[in-house]
């Protein structure tokens, strides 16, 4: 059996162990509901034109009705970017978890996939295009180095990189996901759907992802959201954007801003000290009864 002193060492080395576990990595994320804050820049499909009605009913359709794809895109892709996290925040109390170069670290990454497959314009002195998308991921990188905008989508290398995000030395994959269908009830087949003034190219848009990888991945694989025909998803994104570039060019279509929520698990580092923690104290209420 133990003595008083061997379980107070024990208590010790848990207490430090703990320490080591949130001084270890700059990003120490608690578990329950989080609310994940970020910026991002898109490269967007436009121009389906004013006059009300649907104007396609295909990724193929929609293709040929838009008079100015996304610039670079990949295939029939209509929307792509990159984000940075700018904080990451319990709902429960508002505490700030993470914040954008916090211990010299950041959460940058890159969107795309998404392909328009049904466009209505709807408004006659107003017009504003709705599109539903299907496809889409994300992948999410932790490295020492914010993202670099200035690239525009000329930074973009291949399908799934970009110039100071993907390829920064010693950088990590920290979460990569799938848009998940659903978004749109009673249209369970959409990914993604977005809606802006046509004369503004001013709107917002959202989305249910899947984590599919990277280290984080089993951190936010939860189902815990919902969509409007009842499947489950791992997180919900919501955005909201304004024109960047009026000339059209070949610059970002839009900046953005918006959050990220879901429900994150504790770090199974930390339950397993917890568990070795509670033994400790078990071992404790024994030695002293």
């Amino acid at each position: 059996m133990m003595n008083l002193k061997t379980v107070s060492k024990i208590a010790a080395g848990v207490v430090l162990a703990f320490g080591a576990v949130s001084s270890a990595s700059a990003i120490s994320i608690e578990g329950g509901d989080l609310k994940i804050t970020f910026n991002a820049y898109d490269a967007g499909t436009i121009g389906y034109g004013d006059t009300t009605g649907i104007k396609c009913t295909s990724v193929a359709s929609c293709d040929a009705a838009a008079a100015y794809p996304a610039p670079n895109a990949m295939g029939s892709e209509d929307t792509w970017g990159i984000f940075s996290v700018q904080s990451i925040t319990k709902k429960s109390d508002g505490s700030l978890l993470f914040t954008a170069g916090q211990g010299g670290q950041y959460l940058t990454g890159m969107f795309g996939g998404l392909s328009d497959t049904l466009v209505d314009v709807a408004g006659a002195i107003t017009p504003a295009t709705t599109a539903a998308a299907t496809g889409g991921w994300l992948n999410m990188y932790l490295s020492g180095q914010n993202y670099n905008s200035s690239f525009g989508p000329s930074g973009r290398i291949g399908a799934t990189g970009y110039n100071g995000i993907t390829n920064v030395p010693g950088g990590t994959l920290a979460l990569s996901a799938v848009f998940g269908a659903g978004v749109l009830g009673g249209q369970p087949q959409y990914t993604y759907l977005s809606s802006f003034a046509n004369n503004t190219i001013s709107g917002g848009g959202q989305g249910f992802l899947d984590v599919t990888g990277g280290s984080m991945q089993d951190k936010f694989n939860t189902n815990a959201q919902f969509d409007p025909n009842g499947g489950a998803h791992d997180l919900f994104l919501k955005v909201t954007y304004g024109q960047t570039d009026a000339s059209r060019s070949a610059l970002w279509t839009v900046d953005a801003t918006g959050d990220v929520q879901g429900k994150a698990l504790p770090e199974p580092a930390s339950l397993a000290l917890f568990g070795l923690g509670l033994a400790g104290l078990a071992a404790l209420r024994r030695r002293r009864a």
